[in-house]
């Protein structure tokens, strides 16, 4: 399995196996440990976000005990579902604010930085790309915030049948508006951002950890299809009842 986040620092992983037939009802839910043999694990040399500690991680013949069965045998995909909102929630949360943290590096080199006689900020150009980061950024948090909000009140079947494609629809949001303020404080600090340090060692970072929130938790095209056929899934619902209300009041 590629991708691990902390792999290399783990002790145990939560493991998702065939244990049945084919489909959903035959995931079951494993805890393995490190240092069981057959177990090997190698860090990633990945784009950005180097701290996470990604891994590939091969299981060869690893023999686990009963013990280490996680809830019900074959149950484990729906354990897995459970948990994507509140991992797509986060990663949300996270991409907002990187690109929050792009806009005010890039108000803050603006005010000083000098070309042609006057600050980067007097350039209408400057000011508008400044305006369109904010206006983006403004937006995606207060999606964020009322989604949270929901999060918090909502019990967890709620939750799930009502909120996961509002989360991947703000997920896709998140990630675009990280990716385009990554881009526009990189034109606003120039050479400055293509150098690992000094004025623009922040931008240089967020612009090469775009990639590891687009596509990790369900790239933007998965979220925004999901999100859609949750619609699709809930429309249809919606009828059905009003359909069956009719159908009652005329009995």
């Amino acid at each position: 399995k590629k991708w691990i986040t902390n792999g290399v620092f783990a002790d145990y992983f939560t493991v998702a196996v065939r244990t049945g037939g084919p489909g959903m009802g035959g995931i079951s839910m494993l805890l393995i440990e490190k240092d069981m043999p057959g177990v090997i694990c190698k860090q990633m040399q990945c784009m950005g976000v180097w701290a996470s500690g990604t891994t590939y991680i091969t299981f060869e013949d690893v023999k686990v005990p009963k013990k280490n069965l996680i809830g019900r045998e074959n149950e484990g995909f729906k354990y897995i579902m459970y948990n994507f909102n509140h991992e797509r929630w986060g990663f949300v949360v996270q991409a907002n604010r990187f690109a929050r943290v792009c806009l005010e590096e890039s108000a803050k080199y603006a005010m000083k930085r000098r070309t042609f006689g006057k600050r980067l900020i007097e350039h209408p150009v400057i000011r508008w790309k400044l305006a369109e980061m904010a206006r983006q950024g403004e937006a995606t948090h207060a999606a964020l915030e009322t989604l949270t909000y929901q999060m918090c009140t909502m019990n967890k079947t709620e939750q799930n049948a009502k909120l996961g494609g509002d989360i991947a629809l703000l997920k896709v949001q998140a990630t675009k508006v990280f990716e385009y303020c990554a881009r526009e404080a990189a034109q606003i600090f120039g050479g400055a951002s293509y150098v690992r340090g000094g004025q623009g060692e922040k931008v240089e970072r967020c612009y090469r950890e775009v990639r590891a929130y687009a596509i990790p938790g369900g790239s933007e095209e998965v979220m925004a299809d999901l999100a859609v056929r949750e619609g699709m899934k809930n429309y249809t619902n919606h009828l059905k009842k009003l359909s069956a209300g009719s159908a009652g009041a005329k009995m």
